[in-house]
């Protein structure tokens, strides 16, 4: 099991990370478990029957068979994780949805189940999933892929000191690296408060530089209501992540789920 505090981690890729528990530990207080998965390594053609109608039709509308089944065993990772921890069967676990398309668990007539908060995200082979218990997260994870439009896409979306530190970066791969750990942060925290894109990326500041321990996105305007956010830096080039949760996470699991 790794156990990293805070503030001094280095979390190496995820499809390093050590295996994971068959029955982990509730997620204390305070405590954020991050789950990964290597989307193209492994049988998960045993697993695919504890999907939902729902998800095996969203599979199937992919143009493209590998991005389908990509989908499909992201699925199988967040309902095989969630059951570890409440002790279910797989295919019994139910959805729903609050804010702008958060998921979240609910039982069977939709309703939300309080207790346990989840987040998933996957880009290219990769997919990781992160979980709390009385903390609310989101995960976000971007694979490094070629890109040639980063100038424009930070001129128009992010806040206008993260461009400029993008836009001052001269050679490609440094302006990626700065890119998309703004960009995953930016999705993270986006993701853990549930708003989509009606808060503006640029209405927030995430920086640019590397960060190893738990720091503050600021806003331009602080949103009503919300609690202070917290981003954890888990980005290992070529895999850039982020963690974001509504309060400081004291541990972090780092755990990979093999098929």
């Amino acid at each position: 099991m790794t156990m990293i505090q805070p503030a001094t981690h280095d979390a190496g890729l995820p499809d390093r990370w050590p295996i994971g528990p068959g029955v982990p530990p509730w997620p204390a207080d305070g405590e954020v478990h991050v789950w990964s998965a290597a989307l193209d390594e492994g049988d998960w053609a045993e697993a695919e029957g504890i999907l939902g109608s729902d998800e095996v039709a969203k599979a199937a509308a992919y143009r493209f068979a590998h991005d389908g089944a990509r989908f499909s065993r992201a699925r199988i990772l967040r309902r095989l994780v969630l059951a570890r921890y409440l002790g279910c069967a797989a295919g019994d676990i139910a959805f729903g949805e609050t804010g702008i398309r958060r998921p979240c668990l609910a039982d069977r007539e939709g309703a939300r189940v309080q207790g346990l908060d989840f987040n998933t995200s996957r880009s290219a082979d990769m997919a990781l999933i992160a979980v709390a218990s009385g903390m609310r997260v989101g995960i976000d994870i971007e694979v490094a892929r070629v890109m040639d439009d980063i100038d424009e896409i930070a001129r128009q979306h992010f806040h206008v000191n993260e461009w400029l530190a993008i836009a001052g970066e001269r050679a490609p791969a440094a302006k990626q690296n700065v890119f998309l750990r703004c960009w995953t942060r930016k999705e993270a925290l986006t993701k853990a408060m549930g708003v989509g894109l009606h808060l503006p990326l640029h209405a927030f500041f995430v920086g640019t530089e590397p960060e190893a321990a738990p720091f503050r996105a600021f806003f331009d305007v602080d949103p009503s209501g919300q609690p202070g956010w917290w981003l954890t830096d888990l980005s290992v080039p070529p895999a850039y992540a982020a963690l974001a949760s509504d309060g400081v996470p004291k541990r972090l699991h780092l755990w990979r789920m093999r098929l």
